[in-house]
């Protein structure tokens, strides 16, 4: 510890940017407010990539589509990230075929 130093004195005023230079952000919520009742309700989708190196099919990005009440996921491969919407139109056609009821809400991270 160092003790040739002199004990600085604290301002009496303190600028209002210094003051919200302090201020913390509330924290998020840790469950979210609506969850899904029924499947299909509510769809979670991410995107990942690119990757390296790329897959042996050549694939540099995956998107993910997660039932918010199942939690069941599914994957799909893609060689671009443009390619996004064909996959989330190939994923919706399957999973409502199959179950017989329709996406009501899909949530992305929106970036």
């Amino acid at each position: 510890m160092v003790t040739c130093l002199p004990k600085l004195k604290e301002p009496d005023e303190k600028c209002s940017n210094c003051m919200k230079g302090k201020q913390q952000k509330q924290a998020a919520p840790k469950k979210s407010s609506w969850i899904a009742s029924v499947k299909l309700e509510l769809v979670h989708s991410d995107i990942c990539g690119p990757i390296n190196p790329e897959s042996n099919g050549k694939k540099r990005y995956f998107i993910t589509f997660t039932d918010d009440l199942s939690r069941k996921i599914w994957i799909y491969f893609m060689n671009e990230k443009s390619e996004a919407l064909a996959m989330f139109k190939k994923f919706k056609a399957m999973v409502e075929n199959e179950s017989k009821q329709m996406i009501q809400c899909l949530r992305t991270e929106g970036r």
